[in-house]
């Protein structure tokens, strides 16, 4: 007789899907973030990293204990470029850890990765990016790899990060990470990455099995990452063209309207609303184009004003 692992539905706890960064980053579950080259993807997951390390709020969240993180990186210097960069957003090293894979190249199905976030109780696992560790055209295989890391995630309580670069293509856009849609659809929660301008990146939570889809985060990496807030934008005009969209001419409109009404100093910002209602230019286009000029949102006494700095 074949000795048979059964489950027993009825003696089958239920648990509720929890969250690392609610509701982008789902605990015990395979996330993805994926764009193009030089979108930020590494210094995304890196911001993310020194959050969790020392216990700042991640966009929309609340704070969290410091945590213990681990990261592989196959792409760039763990001395010459990673860690600069955590140094340079602040990150506890005493939380983070590597697997020293100089000898033999880490496998994700290798058994020492659960065994570092068992031993450490790691909330994050980072592989970046996944092309250094994984054929993403082998379906049999990245299946095998993303049933294995689920696993470990699950029995650890421990998220799973992939970080991977989007592929030139005609395919829809959220197909470009991987060699197959049924890849994509195997990971439950994606965030793609793109550049508005030299000044501002966007992250789009564009797809999640157990949530509603978090807002577009936008960031900026000039003079150092830098949380810009939410953005006001869709996948398709992230990854496309922005020059020839409707809504970067919106925004450009924006722009130029926000420079000539706060030219002579600070406007109370319900004025600033209510002009720009009239003007036909949305509130989330107003914000967007607030950001994209630096305007300042200063309180005086009883009411808040923009400038410009």
């Amino acid at each position: 007789m074949i000795d048979l692992k059964i489950i027993h539905w009825d003696e089958m706890p239920s648990e509720k899907v929890k969250t690392l960064w609610h509701p982008y980053i789902i605990s015990g579950a395979v996330n993805l973030i994926q764009g193009d080259s030089s979108t930020g993807k590494s210094y995304l997951s890196q911001a993310i990293i020194t959050a969790l390390t020392t216990g700042q709020a991640l966009p929309n969240a609340e704070p969290m204990p410091p945590c213990y993180v681990v990261i592989q990186n196959g792409e760039n210097s763990l001395k010459g470029v990673v860690k600069p960069r955590l140094v340079e957003l602040g990150a506890d090293f005493k939380y983070i850890k590597s697997i020293d894979d100089s000898d033999n190249p880490l496998s994700l199905l290798s058994p020492d990765i659960e065994k570092m976030i068992s031993q450490y109780k790691a909330k994050l696992f980072v592989a970046d990016p996944i092309q250094a560790f994984a054929n993403i055209y082998n379906q049999q295989l990245m299946r095998k790899i993303l049933m294995h890391l689920r696993g470990v995630g699950e029995r650890h309580d421990c998220a799973i990060l992939l970080v991977g670069h989007l592929r030139k293509s005609r395919t829809q856009s959220q197909y470009r990470g991987f060699g197959s849609q049924d890849i994509y659809n195997a990971i439950p929660s994606v965030m793609n990455l793109g550049r508005v301008n030299d000044d501002v990146r966007v992250m789009v939570h564009s797809k999640s099995n157990f949530f509603e889809v978090g807002t577009p985060m936008s960031f900026s990496l000039k003079g150092g990452f830098q949380w810009l807030g939410e953005y006001d934008i869709t996948l398709d005009e992230l990854l496309a063209n922005p020059a020839s969209s409707n809504r970067e001419r919106q925004r450009d409109k924006a722009k130029a309207f926000l420079t000539e009404l706060l030219a002579d100093g600070e406007v109370d910002s319900n004025e600033v609303l209510t002009l720009a209602k009239e003007a036909g230019i949305a509130e989330k286009t107003l914000r967007r184009a607030k950001i994209d000029l630096g305007v300042a949102s200063v309180q005086l006494a009883d009411k808040w004003v923009w400038s410009l700095e």
